[in-house]
């Protein structure tokens, strides 16, 4: 069996390394077109190569993973569907919610191809083993779900923060985010309702809304009235604060202000902290993901807690393998059904509850570190998890 990975950057090059392991007879191909990067992994790691800005005219493997840009991905499965390809494309890209009609329809010319996406740690990870909690309860009150990558001990910087994807780009625009209230779908401002969570062995953290998937929202369980879920991400306390500062001092306006160059006060601000935000040689980076579930189980108050916690490798970061470890499960999974799946999915309609504690095992055995925790009528009072300080309820989509 032959597998392309597409794109060299943290995610693709662990993506491969992690392919070769769990499928040593296969044969594994890097393609970017940045040809330092794929030689650099070639010499470490043994992996095929080929070096290209359009992926989408090469010929493909029956396996594609896309470690990609989105319009970089969207291409691949248009020109895998023109030419009625069969195999299986499987994307850690958020796809832009106005091209899902688009990838729809191109798949009806490809009957033997399956796409999922996105597939990752969020989206991906977090949604599949949220499903599966959701299966542990009768009547959902509320579902919290925290991830995030930080490094430790804390940085010394005003964020405490260090990008984790060797780029340039810090996630600290201004949008909107997604939650449920009520059973209803809602939209509320990145970055507001500041929580905090106590991490066994690692200290306190801050947690806030970010990027829930609104397909969520149709869950039957999640859609009856007095059901609550939010999507948080995990960072070291304070880091919101000062987030909210550089919005209010202009640093991160998207406006450009450097007419030569065509640059924005935020892309000036990326160049100007990239040293001081970058990892440095010997840093250590943890990956975490915080699920809690409350609701009632024959009438009675049902706690159920998920904790995993992603650590370094000394050839992959813990974001990396927390967001491609899922992938290869999932991909297992599709091969070992043969040609019974094609068309168009998401990650938890693959890897369903009933194989969730399969995959648990799996990752525990991979060397993540994993807590699961379910409780009766008084544990939310006692692990300090309660919803007891809901933000407003926001105005309904």
């Amino acid at each position: 069996m032959q597998a392309d990975v597409i794109g060299a950057g943290t995610m693709g090059r662990g993506m491969a390394v992690l392919l070769r392991e769990a499928f040593p007879r296969w044969t594994v191909r890097l393609i970017d077109r940045d040809m330092s990067a794929l030689t650099a992994a070639r010499d470490a790691w043994r992996c095929e190569i080929l070096c290209t800005d359009q992926p989408q005219h090469a010929g493909l493997a029956p396996v594609v993973i896309c470690a990609a840009t989105w319009p970089v991905t969207l291409g691949v499965i248009e020109s895998l569907a023109g030419r009625a390809a069969r195999g299986l494309l499987v994307s850690i890209s958020r796809p832009a919610t106005k091209d899902m009609p688009r990838v729809q329809q191109v798949l009806i010319q490809a009957p033997t191809l399956a796409v999922v996406l996105p597939c990752g740690l969020e989206p991906g990870l977090t949604e599949i083993l949220a499903c599966y909690l959701l299966e542990s309860t009768q009547e959902v009150q509320s579902l919290r779900m925290c991830c995030g990558g930080i490094v430790v001990p804390r940085p010394a910087n005003p964020l405490g923060y260090k990008r984790l994807f060797g780029t340039s780009h810090l996630p600290l625009a201004k949008r909107d985010a997604y939650c449920i209230r009520d059973g209803a779908l809602c939209v509320v401002p990145r970055f507001s309702d500041v929580q905090q969570l106590a991490w066994p062995d690692i200290g306190v953290l801050e947690h806030w809304h970010d990027g829930m998937q609104p397909r969520l929202s149709q869950y039957p369980k999640l859609s009856r009235p007095g059901a609550n879920a939010d999507q948080r991400t995990l960072r070291w306390t304070g880091h919101a604060e000062v987030v909210a500062l550089l919005h209010h001092l202009g640093v991160l306006a998207e406006d450009t202000v450097d007419k030569d160059t065509g640059l924005t006060s935020k892309q000036l601000f990326e160049r100007a902290a990239q040293r001081t935000l970058g990892l440095a040689e010997g840093e250590q980076t943890v990956t975490l993901l915080a699920i809690d579930l409350a609701g009632l189980r024959h009438g009675r108050r049902h706690m159920h807690s998920l904790r995993l916690n992603f650590t370094d490798r000394p050839d992959i970061r813990s974001m990396a393998l927390a967001t491609c470890l899922p992938v290869i499960f999932l991909v297992n999974c599709l091969i070992s059904a043969g040609n019974a799946v094609s068309g168009l999915h998401y990650p938890e309609n693959i890897i369903t509850p009933r194989m969730t504690p399969g995959m648990l095992r799996w990752l525990a055995h991979q060397g993540v570190a994993i807590t699961m925790d379910r409780s009766g009528d008084n544990a939310e009072r006692i692990a300090g998890l309660g919803w007891s300080k809901l933000d407003s309820v926001p105005p309904r989509l």
